[in-house]
């Protein structure tokens, strides 16, 4: 087990996140607002919130909004536009973006705060709000929402003048903030599949593509509408027609996004995807070889492999809670220099320590040309040392039951307990589970990993599975194997 593995569990001592809170309200998550549209939220919701949000952070100037692709977003940023304008707020209107151009807006001196209109990659009947203050410092349900749905059933409002709604194109600053932190000559070698899940990716990688000159070709991508089951792009179907379309094309790489565009996951040049896993520890190695002694963070759910390319090159682990909130705040606190999530989201520093679907495919690319190998081929000494299984995800009738039964039963015998962001139990043969409560879906999410010996884990995580069994509330197979 890497040295930093025994430590992190001692950074928050015992306090365990979850997402399932009861809340009078219950769009609102601990990282995020999100709900079923309109059941959970609708246009009225989004004029209250624009109220309760202005007048809880006490806002009084400029505050950028945005939107994604969903049939229910242009209604809802018109309704909270319209919210922010009575507040006095001077709004600018981004339109249809990505996220990460909302970040970026919030680190321009006269922007406040910024809120993208999107759900992320849930189904199309989801939406909500990513929230943002001032130069991209997140807002969680402790540090702030919390605060915006008191107001909100207080029926709060918060009248004032000389509200405006301006359109603005930030694309041409962006590209130049982009082009600033990249070679070209490091970028346009090869031809790249792009697979935008019919979400916002195309609004800013179709112009990089087109500035660094990179011969791409798309999948999906228009905006709208997103497929049936969401557009999160390591769903095993969504995976299965990627493959298919770079099967012939001749391709160095594949890239493909979520609906918001600020997550990504990779595939070599045969169109198979790489697990999120090893790519956040390729990043880490190479972002650590060019800046010794950085930060890093990470997401504990799976880890030890990351743990070990941090502990060997002298950087500085950070762990977080999963969520882009979290992140966001372990990588202000820390000045990291990158941060990765096996949900394939990636924060970088040169991005103002969010999350970025734009700077996770150019670093990527531009590590392939450095390293000149196929991305299969990078991680390959890394599956020998480190493997792991896919996320499983299950429903269950009493996840505290569930909890319980687990620690009972495998906690006697653990060579260590942690309790961080749900719990993870270090066991005899070197193998690791992790169980976490789901921040955005009434779901338990399990992560086994451990030091080789792919076929002893599968009989470890079959075998604790089967003490979950009685819990279940859902009959869908487990997609359990090693990636």
């Amino acid at each position: 087990m890497p040295e930093s593995a025994a430590r992190f569990r001692h950074l928050s001592g015992k306090q365990v996140y979850n997402g399932a809170m009861s809340v009078p309200l219950p769009a609102f998550r601990l990282g995020d607002v999100r709900g079923i549209y309109p059941d959970e939220l609708d246009e009225a919701f989004a004029t209250r919130f624009a109220h309760a949000f202005t007048g809880h952070f006490r806002l009084q100037g400029t505050v950028a909004t945005g939107r994604d692709m969903r049939a229910s977003s242009e209604n809802l940023q018109s309704a909270l536009n319209d919210g922010l304008r009575a507040c006095g707020i001077q709004v600018m209107n981004l339109g249809l973006c990505a996220t990460e151009l909302g970040y970026f807006a919030s680190t321009r001196p006269d922007i406040d705060a910024a809120i993208v209109v999107t759900a992320s990659h849930n189904p199309e009947d989801y939406n909500g709000f990513k929230c943002v203050l001032k130069n991209g410092e997140a807002v969680t349900f402790e540090t702030g929402l919390n605060g915006v749905m008191r107001l909100m059933l207080d029926g709060h409002r918060n009248p004032g003048s000389g509200g405006s709604i301006t359109a603005v194109d930030l694309l041409p600053g962006y590209i130049d903030h982009v082009r600033s932190h990249f070679d070209m000559e490091q970028l346009n070698r090869g031809h790249v599949a792009l697979n935008g899940l019919n979400g916002t990716a195309t609004t800013l990688a179709g112009a990089l593509a087109s500035e660094f000159h990179i011969p791409v070709s798309w999948f999906r991508q228009d905006p709208g509408p997103i497929p049936l089951e969401g557009a999160d792009p390591a769903r095993p179907r969504l995976v299965r027609q990627m493959n298919e379309f770079m099967k012939d094309g001749n391709f160095m790489a594949g890239v493909s996004w979520d609906g918001d565009c600020d997550r990504c996951v990779f595939f070599g040049s045969e169109g198979r995807m790489i697990p999120t896993y090893y790519i956040v520890g390729l990043l880490a190695q190479d972002f650590l070889i060019r800046s010794p002694a950085a930060a890093i963070v990470f997401d504990t759910k799976l880890c030890w492999n990351t743990l070990e390319i941090i502990d060997r090159l002298g950087g500085i682990a950070i762990p977080s809670e999963t969520g882009h909130a979290f992140m966001k705040k372990h990588m202000r606190r820390s000045g990291a220099i990158y941060g990765g999530e096996l949900s394939s989201h990636h924060y970088f520093g040169d991005f103002f320590g969010c999350d970025s679907g734009m700077f996770a495919w150019l670093n990527v690319i531009s590590l392939i040309h450095r390293a000149g190998q196929d991305l299969e081929d990078m991680i390959s000494d890394r599956r020998e040392r480190f493997c792991c299984t896919p996320e499983i995800s299950l429903g269950l009738t009493d996840v505290d039951a569930a909890f319980e039964q687990i620690i009972s039963e495998y906690g006697p015998g653990a060579k260590q307990v942690e309790h961080f962001d749900g719990i993870g139990l270090h066991l005899p043969e070197d193998w690791r589970v992790t169980l976490r409560r789901s921040k955005t879906e009434p779901l338990l999410r399990i992560n086994f990993e451990s030091l080789g010996h792919p076929d002893r884990l599968l009989g470890h995580a079959y075998d604790l599975l089967e003490h979950l069994a009685p819990y279940r509330c859902d009959e869908a197979d487990l997609d359990l194997r090693i990636q």
